[in-house]
């Protein structure tokens, strides 16, 4: 009788704990699915502020290039004689609407794609990008016109469709160029070493002479430039020897180099006239005696 009084009292709180943990479970999952919503919402309005920027941003590029196009036919309308200045002034506002109108392309191909990825079907984002591109279209002709005008006034072809981000590479392409141009010839190599090492490196030859009377030593012709010490002439001022003796055998000015001596040693070659110094030879080549 006991148990059966115990079963009826603990049933109805089995229930109820099953019950509790059931709705539990149902508001666990609602919770979850409210910050799905929160956050797929937060995203929708994030990618809608993003296009309606961009949109703004393209606007303006639009109006600016128009009002370039404006400036432009006011200047060549008369049909006169452009003054340089003028030629110049066209030609920078030509570059910067072509920089505008791949700046626009390219800002549109961007919202193409995050409208594709975003799954999001917004009907009027896709006709305000059809739009766009129908506007560009129209503006590219419109240029294209303005450039065969120009054209007629011997305005260069090139130039018109010169960006400003080609200019910018194209100058830094040259920079460089000069740059690596103006390192080659400031390069010079140099050797030191004992004569007899010198020779058995196919750096000096000998020549002339007989029996080692009369010999004379000259760089060989077909030096291998990896014994040497590659150097900029601008930076290379002096050469540390510290040898008992020391003699140049590549050809270079008197008058444009000095030894410094010890009681002793050469402790160095100080190169006082770089210009004149590397003038004949820009292979220098110091034999030694320790």
């Amino acid at each position: 009788m006991k148990k059966l009084i115990f079963l009826l009292i603990a049933a109805p709180l089995l229930f109820a704990s099953c019950e509790n943990k059931k709705q539990t479970e149902q508001i666990m999952q609602l919770e979850k699915e409210q910050n799905r919503l929160m956050a797929d919402a937060a995203s929708k309005d994030s990618l809608i502020n993003d296009f309606l920027q961009t949109f703004n941003e393209i606007e303006a590029n639009l109006a600016e290039i128009k009002s370039k196009e404006k400036l432009i036919s006011s200047q060549t309308e008369s049909g006169k004689e452009l003054s340089k200045s003028t030629r110049e002034t066209i030609n920078e506002d030509i570059r910067l609407i072509n920089e505008l109108m791949i700046e626009n392309k390219n800002k549109v191909a961007v919202l193409n794609r995050k409208l594709k990825e975003s799954n999001l079907k917004i009907s009027e984002f896709e006709q305000m990008i059809s739009n766009t591109n129908n506007q560009l279209q129209e503006r590219d002709q419109e240029i294209l016109n303005l450039k065969e005008q120009l054209a007629n006034l011997n305005f260069s072809i090139a130039q018109l469709n010169d960006t400003i981000s080609m200019i910018k590479d194209r100058n830094r392409n040259l920079s460089e160029d000069l740059t690596s141009r103006t390192d080659e010839l400031n390069t010079a190599y140099y050797v030191v070493g004992e004569r007899k090492d010198l020779i058995e490196k196919n750096i000096l030859d000998k020549q002339g002479g007989f029996l080692g009377i009369g010999r004379t030593q000259k760089i060989a012709s077909d030096v291998n430039l990896q014994h040497f010490t590659r150097v900029d002439i601008r930076n290379l001022k002096s050469i540390p020897l510290n040898v008992k003796e020391a003699k140049l055998m590549s050809v270079h000015p008197a008058g444009s180099y000095e030894w410094k001596r010890t009681d002793k040693n050469v402790d160095e070659l100080i190169i006082t006239d770089p210009a004149s110094f590397w003038e004949k030879s820009r292979m220098l080549v110091i034999s030694t005696e320790k």
